[in-house]
């Protein structure tokens, strides 16, 4: 590329002031700018003007590269030399801009109708027609904006007007039935439909057994010391019967046959086990209770126990018994229908409800009733499979509320009214349920009885009216709660007065 000429490469969203700004960097005093292909900034006479001034000011020469057309006309009119490339740009001569945007013509003819021209829309005109043409244009000018305003008051205010009725509380407390066979509700007869529901539910218990038997015995164990009473060694034979003194003696023998040595005092220690009859806690004896020696010995030894003996207890295993059994049916029976109850309130949408006491057993059959263990067998636990069909009764609490709400009919006199949704309602005790599934039941409702308002007669009565005239006017006329005086808001909001048009007018009348 040549030293002099500098090419600047336009972006979409440059203007004349990036455009100077980078002309001022210019090394070369030839700059050609080259317009992007997407985008074509400097499309305004003006901008390409201060660019083209910009380039002066600094002594440069510029050229253009682009196909805008409005930018090509634009550079026509300021003898800017546009070219197709860069290539063409380095070879083709570049033309001598001018420096102003606006040429005046040079004939004398075209000077003075220029003139003229912008003579004529200077001065004003005075003929009578244009006053006229003017008078008419204010008139209709000031009717319209008259009309405007009289179409705004009639029309765009707005009023809310809240009141709350004079009232009292009721409280009723209705007694309803709701009957299996029936297939609609009884309004006058205080009864209603009620669902009766089959299930299945399954259950397994286990507990521990309770019964006790016994399953033998072991011997008590423990050592004796034979003493020597003769002057001659002696064999203490296996199979050597000790014995206490009691009244009925309890017998040992030795388990071991061992020679008690010579001299007076000499000793021997030998292991002894209770015979088979003592078996059990009898064997264990204290210490010393042991001390006669029957056979032969019996005079040339003595005997003794130093230490009590041990081992001897009864072994006992548990067995199932008819209490187990028993115990267990009621256990599983309880499960059933607690597991029967969790499955229907699942099942229940928030407008029914299960009647407490309804659910039941209604089927068990030998085949769903499985123990893991009978009487008299021998196990730590016993255990039950049971299934059962289970009943209860579903009733619809919607259907209740009405029936309830009818228990308000003796409350509504003429003038009075209840709203609906101020009514709360809850159910008492159940009085009664029968085999059939017929449920009696108690359920309480309680609400406000108010004076009823007619809300076109407040719009007639307060419509154009000023907000304080019509607040007097509605305490004089209507019968309202003393603790909750009418409360009005308009739009906007400086606006001291109703709207004219009782469509704009808002009543909304709440209960205490």
């Amino acid at each position: 590329m040549p030293s002099d000429l500098h090419i600047i490469q336009l972006d979409p969203h440059d203007d004349s002031v990036s455009v100077r700004d980078r002309l001022t960097f210019a090394p070369a005093r030839r700059v050609l700018l080259v317009w992007p292909a997407a985008g074509s900034p400097l499309r305004r006479k003006l901008d390409l003007l201060l660019v083209l001034r910009q380039a002066g000011r600094l002594g440069l020469e510029l050229a253009l590269v682009t196909a805008d057309p409005v930018v090509i006309e634009h550079a026509r009119d300021l003898h800017i030399s546009v070219f197709a490339d860069a290539d063409t740009a380095r070879r083709g001569v570049w033309l001598r801009p001018r420096q102003r945007v606006f040429v005046p013509p040079r004939d004398d003819l075209a000077r003075l109708e220029l003139a003229d021209a912008i003579l004529s829309q200077r001065l004003p005109r005075l003929s009578g027609q244009t006053r006229r043409q003017m008078l008419t244009r204010w008139l209709a000018f000031a009717s319209g904006m008259l009309a405007l305003l009289v179409a705004f008051f009639a029309v765009a205010p707005s009023a809310t007007i809240t009141l709350t009725p004079a009232s009292r509380q009721v409280f009723e407390t209705v007694q309803i039935v709701a009957d299996p066979s029936l297939t609609d509700i009884d309004i006058e007869s205080f009864r209603m439909p009620a669902t009766v529901v089959t299930l299945q539910a399954t259950t397994r218990v286990t507990i521990e057994t309770s019964g006790r038997e016994r399953a033998g015995a072991s011997q008590a164990q423990g050592l004796v010391t034979f003493i020597n009473l003769t002057d001659d060694p002696l064999l203490i034979p296996y199979g050597t019967i000790v014995a206490t003194s009691d009244t009925y003696p309890v017998r040992f023998e030795t388990l071991v046959e061992t020679t008690l040595p010579a001299g007076d005092q000499a000793s021997v220690q030998v292991p002894i086990r209770a015979l088979p009859e003592h078996s059990g806690t009898d064997g264990n004896v204290a210490p010393g209770a042991i001390n006669r020696v029957e056979g032969d010995l019996a005079g040339l030894v003595q005997v003794t126990n130093p230490n009590a003996t041990y081992g001897g207890a009864l072994q006992e295993r548990r067995i199932v018994t008819a209490d187990d059994l028993q115990r267990l049916l009621v256990l599983g029976r309880q499960q059933v229908l607690q597991r029967a109850r969790d499955t229907l309130l699942y099942q229940l949408s928030d407008e029914r409800f299960l009647v407490p006491g309804s659910l039941r057993i209604v089927t068990e059959r030998p085949e769903w009733t499985i123990f893991s263990a009978y009487v008299g067998d021998a196990a730590d636990s016993v255990s039950l499979d049971l299934r059962a069909e289970v009943q209860a009764v579903v009733v619809d609490e919607r259907q209740a509320r009405q029936v309830a709400y009818a228990g308000l009919a003796p409350y509504v006199q003429p003038g009075l009214e209840i709203a609906p949704e101020a009514l709360s309602f809850s159910r008492g005790d159940i009085l009664d349920i029968t085999p059939d599934g017929r449920v009696t039941f108690l359920m309480t409702v309680s609400g406000s009885v108010a004076v009823a308002i007619d809300e076109d007669y407040v719009r007639r009565r307060t419509q154009g009216l000023s907000v304080s005239e019509a607040r007097r006017r509605l305490e004089r006329e209507l019968l309202l709660d003393p603790y909750h005086p009418p409360h009005i808001s308009t739009w906007p909001t400086w606006y001291p007065r109703m709207p004219l048009l009782p469509v704009r007018i808002t009543v909304e009348v709440r209960l205490p």
